[in-house]
């Protein structure tokens, strides 16, 4: 199949021709059309294929149309020589990463509650709060969280089922299409507990959320425990039906923070471990530079060095090693403009209006807004600052102080557009 080994040929370009023919090139084609290919593999190589390829399946693995080509699995174990019949349906949670475990799980400050929660699922028999819906951007930790209790509870002899908001989707419309709704809801609800990663994906999609919302009914009915995760907390979801909203509030609603430099240094050092890796020093010091806008970027960096380098590398390889995500992360990185951009769109005014001499009402608390984000985020230097938005150091100083306080003070005029804001910046797009 050509777009197959189109596929393998980009793959050799950025993990290199070794990692391909050891991990890829065995895998046997046994059926294609248009929109599908049926692979067979061992179980072993479809972990690995799923851990590390998967994800580029929607960007890169494309048909004539330019639409994304499916991946169906066969098992060799099994011996089969036919992909099974196109009625055939399989609704099977997602693969958990067997690394993500709770006691692995990094704590900080920020979120030591979060943490200490999760715990307490997994020791106890009790269900104390349903659901449990925990919430922050993307790379702080949610999918390590969520996993980390799911292995916890399979150890248990719990029936889980871990599952991520596209993966729910794509069952749905797979169960509706060959109508097998019943194998559909006996999958997801004759269960123990249900995991459901980044829910905030279901916006949109309105069948989906019904369905969604008559499987939490059965399962909040018959005392399973739910627990969810998304990158807003659940008032903040945005094209998700108020009554699934509500539901999402049942429960209690935890948050998790972004780690800082010290704990994410933390994080890169156990990943490296795991992934066998002797890094060079100053590695991680670089990684968490040029990686800064998104940790998650960061462990992908890592994981990607793992992946393409030999056993024994220089730091100096590293920008060749690494420069298809250093791109990536200087067109994503969060800058003073895009803070702006983004503090303008929200309050309805132009860009230019912070930035220019205008003494305007409606600019002044947006403007104190925007260089709090400047100095909170970027620690860009107050006469930095000062240059960028007209105005004199001292100024700066006071208007993020001013900030500050009303921070401390709660007040919602500060704090409500304050957080949108935030949510903006770290957001895709």
């Amino acid at each position: 199949m050509k777009a197959w080994e189109d596929f393998l040929s980009t793959l050799e370009t950025d993990l290199g021709q070794q990692t391909v023919a050891q991990w890829l090139r065995p895998i046997k084609v046994i059926r294609f059309d248009a929109g599908n290919l049926y692979l067979e593999a061992t179980p072993f190589q479809r972990s690995w294929f799923e851990q590390h390829i998967r994800q580029r399946i929607a960007t890169s693995f494309l048909n004539n149309n330019q639409r994304p080509i499916k991946i169906h699995w066969i098992s060799s174990e099994n011996n089969q020589k036919q992909p099974p019949p196109e009625i055939d349906i399989q609704i099977v949670p997602d693969l958990i990463d067997k690394e993500c475990r709770i006691e692995n799980f990094i704590v900080s400050k920020s979120n030591q509650m979060t943490s200490e929660m999760a715990r307490e699922i997994c020791q106890s028999d009790q269900i104390i709060f349903n659901p449990i819906f925990i919430s922050g951007p993307s790379g702080c930790g949610k999918t390590h969280l969520l996993s980390g209790i799911a292995h916890a509870l399979l150890e248990k002899g719990k029936k889980v089922f871990f599952v991520n908001a596209q993966s729910f989707t794509e069952h749905f419309v797979q169960a509706i299409r060959l109508g097998h709704m019943l194998e559909f809801r006996k999958a997801y609800r004759e269960i123990d507990v249900l995991i459901v990663d980044d829910a905030h994906l279901f916006a949109r999609r309105n069948a989906t959320q019904e369905e969604f919302f008559h499987t939490f009914n059965a399962l909040h009915t018959q005392q399973r425990l739910i627990i969810i995760s998304a990158q807003e907390k659940p008032s903040h979801l945005q094209d998700i039906e108020p009554r699934l909203i509500s539901r999402f509030e049942w429960g209690i609603t935890l948050n998790l923070e972004l780690p800082d430099s010290t704990v994410l240094r933390q994080i890169l050092q156990k990943k490296a471990l795991v992934l066998d890796l002797k890094p060079p020093l100053n590695l991680f010091e670089f990684l968490l530079q040029r990686f800064s806008s998104n940790p998650a970027a960061s462990i992908e960096a890592l994981h990607a060095i793992a992946l393409r380098s030999p056993k024994n590398f220089e730091l100096s390889h590293i920008e060749h090693i690494l420069s298809d995500l250093l791109r990536k992360e200087s067109d994503a990185a969060l800058t003073c403009d895009k803070i702006i951009e983004k503090t303008a769109h929200y309050f309805g005014i132009r860009a230019e209006d912070l930035t220019g001499l205008s003494q305007m009402r409606e600019c002044a608390q947006p403007r104190q807004i925007a260089m709090f984000l400047c100095r909170n985020i970027l620690r860009i230097p107050f006469q930095g600052i000062g240059r960028i938005f007209n105005r004199d150091h001292s100024t700066v100083m006071t208007s993020v102080k001013q900030v500050k306080s009303a921070i401390d003070e709660n007040e919602k005029k500060i704090t409500e557009p304050l957080e949108a804001i935030s949510r903006t910046l770290y957001r895709p797009g």
